[in-house]
């Protein structure tokens, strides 16, 4: 048993209110907000060293991008050299961590865009805010232990980190696009179209699939949502923040891991809620909603709209089954898709997304599926 615990004052509720997110589950409880469940213990890591590679993923925004091997294990080596890193050199390339600099704000982390010295690339340099230093300290070291040991083009690559008494920072190269939760809220100046969203889902699974497979252990993620998906020039997917992920089962007659619930509402596995048991379906689930959330543009958990589609995987199942799977497409997006292709994407999100794990894919199969659907849609976008 995992000695984190959640941030969360009554986990029983937490649960109900997540047996709203598939639609098999019922629930007249109250919705829910997407607020994080963070674990709080540990040990720390001490010590700092530099590693760089680039995205090297060419591609377009406006055609389908060259496909990318399937389930390639890492980009081409590092052009850069391990560098070390003082504290006093990471305060003068933030510039005292000045807020010109700030990309990306939460409730624990600040991000900082910074140039390395001598003219080096741009990386991002996540500080965690002195008030929590204590408490994440163990999902510090989780992450870096972690991301040491995974190095592939559709997650974000550690490059360096420090730990000391008053500091905890980690150095990934810098995504310069964004997250995708801005993108699909039309943040960042154009709208997704359909062919970069479908690009955008099979970079996502092909790096769950890394990690799943390919990794030197089983990872699983835990925290799988569109805040945490970033994008490069070429729109690109990077899956970040690996501070919930864990090592999975090892052993042939393993089914899971048994631990406390971390995760964000609205992505989380209900089994998982129920159970405590973790195993690589619960990215799944998480990925199924995710997927949802790519097409749609809707949150998992809508609370300011109508109570039938506050839960939009409930909201967008009722519409597939009606039928009416044009109506869960992103209103924004202005081209027509084949009916066909929608249907065969949405049937696999609701895969994904169902209540218990032995109904989902793993998502190798999830990967392999996509890419039949993207042949599906160049046929027919050529056709059209």
């Amino acid at each position: 048993m995992e000695s984190d615990h959640i941030v969360l004052a009554i986990p029983g509720m937490f649960l109900l209110c997540f047996s709203l997110i598939c639609p098999c589950f019922r629930s007249r409880r109250k919705d829910i907000s997407e607020d994080p469940v963070l674990a709080r213990d540990g040990n720390a890591m001490h010590s700092f060293e530099l590693r760089s590679s680039s995205d090297r993923m060419p591609g377009t925004p406006l055609r389908v991008p060259a496909s990318p091997s399937r389930f390639s294990l890492s980009p081409q080596p590092s052009t850069i050299g391990p560098l070390q890193l003082s504290i006093s050199q990471i305060i003068k390339i933030t510039h005292n961590f000045s807020p010109g600099l700030v990309i990306g704000e939460g409730v624990f982390r600040t991000v900082y865009k910074a140039e390395l010295p001598h003219g080096g690339p741009i990386v991002a340099i996540k500080r965690t805010k002195k008030e929590h230093l204590a408490t994440l300290r163990a999902e510090f070291s989780n992450e870096v232990a972690l991301l040491t040991k995974i190095e592939h083009r559709n997650l974000v690559q550690l490059l360096g980190y420090v730990n000391t008494q008053n500091e905890s920072i980690i150095i990934t190269e810098y995504v310069p696009h964004g997250n995708l939760r801005d993108h699909l809220d039309g943040q960042r100046g154009r709208i997704l179209d359909f062919s970069q969203r479908l690009g955008i889902a099979i970079d996502v699974a092909h790096g769950l699939t890394y990690l799943h497979l390919y990794a030197e252990k089983p990872i699983i993620h835990r925290d799988v949502k569109s805040s945490n998906i970033l994008l490069t020039e070429s729109f690109r997917a990077k899956v970040a923040d690996f501070g919930f992920a864990r090592t999975g089962p090892m052993e042939a007659d393993q089914t899971h891991i048994e631990t406390n619930v971390k995760g964000t509402a609205g992505y989380v596995d209900p089994e998982y809620l129920r159970t405590y048991h973790l195993t690589i379906k619960s990215d799944v689930f998480s990925f199924g909603i995710l997927l949802i959330e790519i097409l749609s543009a809707r949150r998992p958990v809508e609370l300011k709209r109508h109570p039938d589609e506050k839960i939009t995987v409930r909201w967008a199942f009722a519409k597939y089954n009606e039928g009416k799977v044009r109506d869960i497409l992103d209103p924004m997006l202005q081209e027509v898709v084949h009916e066909d292709v929608l249907n065969k994407i949405f049937s696999l999100a609701f895969q994904c997304a169902a209540p218990t794990r032995s109904d989902r894919p793993v998502m190798k199969e999830v990967v392999e599926r996509l890419w039949e659907v993207r042949k599906d849609y160049v046929r027919n976008h050529r056709r059209a």
